[in-house]
């Protein structure tokens, strides 16, 4: 009998993300996976899909090796989320009911170069950026030339994707960003579904209206901090009360929504100078009405990182502790990872 697979991702999803200031693809977060695929722009979508670093890190999971590729502490791997136990039939087009049937068909007989199209996409047209969080793990700000036939190749892929979710950067700064949703409006709203993952604070009349008529799963707006002090703190930018005007709005648009309503996730990456408004950004996600989501910080850039000051540690989980005691089930998960992460930390230090 054969072992089920700890993770399909590298089948079902292809992902961009920032690695010395160029865009590469790979099959999920770059924090969590030890290679990637290619450099974006370089090659097509096709030829990365099917690149010779993609097959290999289908073949070592598919032959056991998931660790030669995949890091221990993944918290997708360690929940199960995206096992070959989890897969489920979605329902969609034909063309997409038939890309999704081949799909399966290839993970049952553990192919590694695919026909089949990628079901998730994770879009990264640029890396420039309104404002400089002081933990932001990208190397650079700079605008990217990824070639006349980036947005035409993304076009390509929907109509066998389930969704697509467009980051930056800052990607709501790009024209070409709104015109590709926009063109796009028919497809988006119709079958794939749209994620944002944002800074909220160039949000407007324009995107507003545009959310308003497309399928939205969720747009995640990424705050980091619980007051206006430590926002402009990380941020250099005095705008923490502009986003919040902008997630209650979103949070309107979302309640009103013709065809379906979205998830609004407040995002806190957890740095030395936030970690001790973890209990009160948890409050004021209730506030808004949103949901919160607590991540770890990559890297440690502006020395920020919790994990790299030992002296903080004991603070650090007693804090961890008492937001877990007052946290919705859905966040309780993402504080136990950083509980593990903690742990794990320690046992570095030789505790």
């Amino acid at each position: 009998m054969t072992a089920q697979l700890g993770c399909v991702m590298p089948w079902k999803a292809l992902f961009m993300d920032e690695r010395g200031g160029e865009i590469v693809a790979l099959p999920c977060c770059l924090h969590w996976i030890k290679t990637f695929y290619g450099y974006v722009g370089a090659a097509t979508l096709e030829q990365l899909w099917n690149s010779e670093e993609a097959q290999r890190t289908r073949y070592l999971i598919a032959t056991g090796h998931q660790e030669e590729v995949c890091s221990a502490l993944c918290p997708y791997w360690m929940s199960k989320q995206f096992s070959e136990a989890a897969i489920r039939v979605l329902n969609g087009s034909p063309i997409f009911l038939e890309n999704q049937a081949l799909n399966n068909k290839e993970i049952r007989l553990r192919r590694t170069a695919l026909q089949s199209k990628p079901m998730l996409l994770k879009v990264i047209p640029t890396l420039e950026c309104n404002i400089r969080c002081t933990m932001c793990f990208q190397g650079s700000y700079r605008q990217l030339d990824l070639g006349v036939g980036f947005w035409q190749e993304i076009e390509w892929a929907l109509p066998y994707t389930r969704e697509v979710t467009f980051q930056g950067g800052e990607v709501t700064l790009m024209p070409t960003f709104r015109d590709f949703v926009r063109t796009n409006s028919d497809r988006f709203s119709s079958g794939v579904r749209m994620s944002l993952i944002t800074n909220g604070t160039v949000l407007d009349d324009e995107l507003f209206d545009l959310f308003a008529g497309i399928v939205i799963n969720y747009v995640a707006v990424s705050l980091n901090a619980s007051t206006r002090e430590t926002y402009l703190k990380i941020t250099k930018a005095d705008l923490f009360d502009q986003v919040i005007d902008n997630v209650k709005r979103l949070r309107r648009i979302s309640a009103t929504h013709a065809s379906r309503s979205f998830d609004i996730l407040l995002s806190l990456v957890v740095t030395q100078s936030n970690f001790r408004e973890l209990p009160s950004f948890l409050r004021l996600a209730a506030e808004l009405g949103v949901e919160a989501q607590l991540l770890p910080m990559v890297g440690n850039r502006g020395g920020e990182n919790i994990l790299s000051c030992r002296e903080m540690h004991g603070e650090y989980s007693q804090v961890l502790k008492k937001t877990a005691a007052m946290a919705p089930r859905r966040v309780v998960p993402q504080i136990r990872h950083l509980e593990l992460l903690l742990k794990e930390c320690e046992k570095g230090y030789g505790n």
